[in-house]
């Protein structure tokens, strides 16, 4: 990688240092932060007037979803960055391409950054219609303060994550149009490519899950929320297909080219008339490679690749229904 984001470098720094994993690092931040959103809610009486059924939840529960998305975020591009290293590299070694690193495009994600800023600020931040407000300066960092600087890094992290997803994936795409030789029988070969895809779009997935309880809420802004939900959700799309379209085409030509060529044979030795004892023995063979071209997949992803999309997807699910039952729970207690 030509250049690495600061949270990078954070990462690594404290890894060397502490000698624990990146994940390790992330969960205690986004833990952290959450705890504090949690703690800045109590002391200033929202978590009260929630529990007492005066405002509804979301007043909680909104900014500690977004401090811990603002934890978690650092971490999910520390991996996306790392991941498609790796993956870059033994694509690059595996088929021998004269390749050079993928390029982080540090300044067109600044900018992206800088628009994320914007949206999330006035897609979320509501200024509420209370006039005794003013007078109450310990509600402020609630209401305002506290809001406004989760929103803005979260505006940052959120659209840039978004936006390596998917210039990453491409970027892993291409790779694939320098593949000279390829083997369809080997499906190992290609399997960094389905690695990109699953890893990458896990990052996407577990951001939604972190989250869900607060684009379900229909008290959140609708505008913000169907973004950031829509947004993320098709991001994990590109990020699991993209960095495979490009081998799936290889794959498809050279499969389709094989099959013609085989079944060009094959329609060769089919007369029994004029097929001799070296050509009845070609043609079995012949008609058993078929068999197992056909079989071949034109994707690079396995039983493996599919088990995982498939955990991931659940996890979701089940963070979103684990969500609402805490929500009745809740709203059971305050009656």
């Amino acid at each position: 990688m030509t250049f690495q984001p600061l949270s990078q470098q954070i990462f690594q720094w404290f890894g060397r240092k502490l000698s624990v994993p990146p994940v390790f690092l992330g969960i205690v931040c986004s833990i952290s932060l959450g705890g504090i959103a949690l703690w800045i809610t109590v002391i200033t009486g929202t978590a009260a007037n929630v529990s007492a059924g005066i405002i509804p939840s979301i007043a909680v529960r909104a900014p500690v979803t977004l401090y811990m998305m603002v934890g978690y975020m650092p971490m999910a591009i520390y991996y996306l960055v790392a991941w498609t290293e790796d993956h870059h590299a033994t694509i690059v070694r595996r088929f021998a391409l004269d390749s050079a690193p993928i390029a982080f495009p540090r300044s067109t994600a600044n900018w992206v950054g800088a628009v994320g800023i914007v949206v999330m600020y006035f897609s979320f931040l509501h200024v509420p219609n209370d006039p005794f407000l003013l007078f109450e300066p310990f509600r402020w960092p609630v209401k305002f303060v506290f809001p406004l600087v989760g929103l803005i890094i979260m505006g940052w992290f959120n659209f840039r994550f978004t936006y390596l997803l998917i210039w990453f994936a491409f970027a892993t795409s291409r790779t694939a149009h320098g593949i000279k030789t390829l083997s369809l029988l080997d499906p190992t070969l290609v399997k960094p490519y389905a690695q990109q895809g699953v890893r990458s779009s896990l990052l996407a997935v577990v951001s939604l899950s972190i989250s869900a309880n607060l684009w379900l809420d229909p008290e959140s802004p609708v505008v913000g929320t169907t973004l950031s939900l829509v947004m993320l959700s098709m991001a994990a799309a590109v990020a699991l297909i993209f960095p495979t379209w490009g081998i799936h085409q290889k794959l498809k030509t050279l499969k389709a080219e094989e099959l013609k060529q085989i079944r060009i044979a094959i329609e060769s030795r089919r007369n029994p008339v004029s097929r001799s004892i070296d050509d009845a023995q070609q043609l079995r063979a012949d008609l058993a490679l078929e068999r197992r071209l056909v079989e071949v997949s034109e994707w690079p992803f396995d039983a493996g690749s599919y088990g995982r999309v498939a955990l991931y997807v659940t996890l979701g699910l089940g963070s979103w229904v684990g969500a609402a039952l805490v929500e009745r729970l809740l709203e059971s207690l305050g009656s």
